[in-house]
């Protein structure tokens, strides 16, 4: 494909029974009418139309946050650092995951600050390890509702060894019970909780051993479901991580190697419980596959998508606003060499980001091409995969739980200070 040129994908049904065609978007708020068809394995496939360029659902979201945790100053407990998570309860208290402290915050439906349960080590209740990424932008200290108005916690421990547990509290803080994932070498990350209370995860299978090789690397994960004992339930088979580039000059001891872990137009993995469902999807193409626990596939939902390829210039716009300025050090001029080698990406991605919200629609974020990235465009789904509109969220912020009438993630300021806020959302347009 020439770059910079735009192609259109034309979507075709895996059945010898059909083809389909782009579908007629809809006046916004109203469902496209896709060409939904059941291959011979029992699979469901939806094709949908891309909704009308500048449309939008009738939902709107607040014109500002109407709740907002955090300050620059004041008491520890407001102090928030490397928050990985948060969630309302169903009383309307607020629950932070506060990777800094090791310690899940409570806050009032007013923003008061109450308690905090946990602290880093190894004790009942306790979450400990190391909190960060894993090469797919994603946080390791993080937590969902569980069955019977109990709350799971996905975290790590401290100690020597594989530890990768996921810790069950009643609404108090007090801890019921903590599933150990590992299972000798084979740690399991968690990646979700589905409606019944079965834990997604996940482990790495092509680790680089010893290093990895020069260039863009991209390892593969295998997912499975685990039951609520943590025992395995069905495995939904391997599927590409997250991108990462590897530099160096001659050898990679020679201290020139240089990793960057989100290169630019970085292709990834995303995946979410949609209810009872599983959705593990590339970021390379608008494509939804959703597993049942026991590892059978039974749906594909596909969305219209234009692929454009970057451009020599949309490349030399990153390493451009990356180049640091002034007398370059034996580390920036590691760090410079890397971005000078970086290739140019086939394709942009199709899509960055996928939420489920408390309704059971999947909500698809749209990949920001260059010059877009002051916006947050989402596609929704309703629970069947088929195209409600486009809704638009505020660009800053990170979304961790969307409510029927509400929208709760993090923000940071301009010097970095982190904020939990909660935004109204209004879905009766």
């Amino acid at each position: 494909m020439a770059l910079g040129i735009t192609a259109r994908i034309s979507l075709v049904a895996v059945s010898a029974a059909a083809t389909t065609a782009a579908c007629k978007a809809p006046p916004p708020g109203e469902p496209t009418t896709p060409n939904q068809i059941e291959d011979s394995a029992g699979v469901i496939i939806v094709e949908n139309g891309r909704p009308a360029s500048g449309s939008r659902l009738g939902w709107q979201v607040g014109p500002e946050p109407g709740l907002s945790i955090g300050t620059a100053g004041g008491t520890d407990e407001f102090q928030l650092h490397r928050v990985d998570d948060a969630l309302k309860l169903n009383d309307g208290r607020i629950v932070v995951a506060n990777g800094g402290s090791h310690q899940l915050l409570v806050f009032d439906e007013a923003g008061n600050y109450l308690t905090a349960w946990g602290q880093r080590g190894e004790g009942p209740g306790d979450f400990g390890g190391s909190f960060g990424t894993d090469g797919m932008t994603t946080n390791l200290f993080w937590m969902e509702l569980w069955p019977g108005d109990s709350l799971a916690v996905c975290h790590a421990g401290s100690s020597v060894g594989p530890k990768q547990f996921v810790s069950i509290l009643d609404t108090q803080g007090r801890l019921g019970r903590r599933l150990n994932l590992a299972r000798g070498s084979d740690v399991p990350t968690c990646r979700d909780v589905l409606a019944g209370g079965a834990i997604l995860a996940s482990r790495r299978v092509d680790a680089p051993d010893p290093l990895p090789e020069k260039g863009m690397n991209r390892a593969h994960h295998d997912f499975v479901v685990l039951a609520g004992d943590a025992s395995r339930d069905g495995m939904l088979g391997r599927h590409p991580g997250a991108e990462t580039f590897w530099h160096w000059e001659d050898a990679i001891y020679d201290g020139t190697a240089f990793t960057i872990m989100h290169p630019p137009f970085q292709k990834s993995l995303v995946w979410a419980a949609w209810g009872e469902l599983v959705v593990v999807a590339p970021t390379e193409r608008y494509e939804l596959r959703a597993y049942r626990q026991d590892g059978s596939l039974a749906r594909i939902v596909r969305r219209e998508n234009d692929v454009r390829s970057p451009t020599q210039a949309d490349l030399d716009g990153y390493r451009a606003a990356q180049a640091p300025e002034g007398e370059l050090t034996d580390f920036s001029r590691s760090r410079l060499a890397a971005w000078n080698a970086l290739p140019l990406a086939e394709s942009f991605p199709a899509i960055s980001a996928i939420e489920v919200d408390l309704l059971g629609n999947l909500w698809v974020r749209e990949h920001n091409l260059p010059g877009e990235e002051g916006r947050a465009l989402w596609t929704v789904f309703d629970p069947k995969g088929l195209v409600l509109g486009f809704v638009e969220t505020p660009p800053e912020l990170i979304i961790y739980e969307i409510g029927e009438d509400y929208i709760l993630g993090r923000v940071r300021d301009e010097l970095g200070v982190e904020y939990v806020q909660v935004w109204r959302l209004d879905r009766s347009g």
